[in-house]
């Protein structure tokens, strides 16, 4: 089976600094991701992700690595007939009836956005969603490898207020959980942990509670699931089967509205067996009909949830 599909976090931006021949258009076996495979899963609406390495001051390199790849972003959708650049809601409807994907444009991990004057101007250039952290400590918040009580910084609670101002949707993922609860306090549009899983199943530092998946679910938001191996289980190899038990045991415990495809593609070295690429997609579909879910509940998860919350966010 083959149904129409949403992804919330993919690291291919990266893949150009990785292989100079890299042509996005065409088929690669060294990445997760490129055209040839989003069209062979029906991916309509995908985010990709800016990240600038983590050894830079705000305002330094690390500022020109995220406008360098923010111009990689746009570069890539001109040199692309079949993607169009979304930043709101209606540019979905558009470009779906054009019969292209949405490409939305994240930053992950906030290290460059120094003050709101700089968040105005990403969000001028194109950013739709914004992760506060990556796994450190920033002038916005304490990423999840600091293990401390303190949560967002003044400047922080600053940023949530004007995101929300300003329609960029936030994006739980990385921060410690101090930091969680602050954004799930002051959000007033749903909040989205993009490619994270269940503590639950996998106790993983970048894992869920059931505790924070309530909340997300509490603000209409949505848990992407991430494909990386060791945040699905404590076996050395990941499989489809893994993912498929994130996304039943989210299903069970708030309800199949709150639960998405993250994947992390491209941003992962290993990948679960059958999930290779994202073009393996339609694969975690058949498994989650031959388990007994309904079409409603495959295109709930595969698509319609992360529609949900872009209407809510974006509209």
């Amino acid at each position: 089976m083959k149904k129409r599909t949403a992804v919330f976090h993919i690291d291919t931006l990266m893949n150009k600094y990785k292989d100079s021949n890299y042509d996005f258009n065409k088929y690669n076996n060294k990445f997760h991701v490129d055209l040839i495979k989003i069209k062979d899963s029906d991916v309509q609406i995908i985010f990709f992700a800016v990240f600038a390495k983590e050894n830079y001051l705000p305002a330094g390199n690390g500022l020109k690595e995220t406008i360098q790849m923010i111009d990689d972003f746009h570069q890539l959708i001109n040199r692309t007939k079949e993607l169009e650049i979304a930043t709101d809601y209606n540019d979905i409807k558009r470009i779906q009836k054009d019969g292209k994907v949405a490409a939305f444009l994240a930053i992950e991990g906030a290290k460059s956005v120094f003050d709101v004057s700089a968040l105005r101007n990403f969000h001028r250039l194109g950013v739709s969603l914004i992760s506060l952290t990556w796994n450190h400590k920033n002038h916005l918040a304490y990423g999840i490898n600091e293990f401390k009580s303190d949560g967002l910084t003044k400047t922080g609670k600053k940023f949530i207020k004007e995101m929300n101002s300003l329609n960029i949707i936030i994006d739980v993922s990385h921060l410690n959980p101090a930091g969680f609860w602050d954004v799930s306090k002051l959000s007033r549009y749903p909040i989205v942990a993009t490619h994270s899983n269940a503590k639950s199943i996998c106790d993983h530092p970048r894992n869920l509670t059931d505790h924070q998946i309530t909340a997300i679910a509490d603000t209409d938001g949505i848990v992407g699931i991430n494909f990386c191996p060791s945040f699905l289980t404590d076996q050395k190899n990941a499989t489809i089967k893994d993912v498929f038990n994130h996304i039943d045991y989210i299903k069970e415990l708030v309800g199949v509205e709150y639960v998405g495809l993250g994947t992390d593609y491209d941003g992962i070295s290993k990948t679960p067996e059958g999930l290779e690429h994202i073009g393996k997609l339609n694969k975690l579909q058949q498994m989650m009909e031959d388990k007994g879910y309904s079409e409603q509940e495959i295109e709930a998860i595969s698509f319609d949830n992360m529609e949900r919350v872009l209407k809510r966010s974006l509209a």
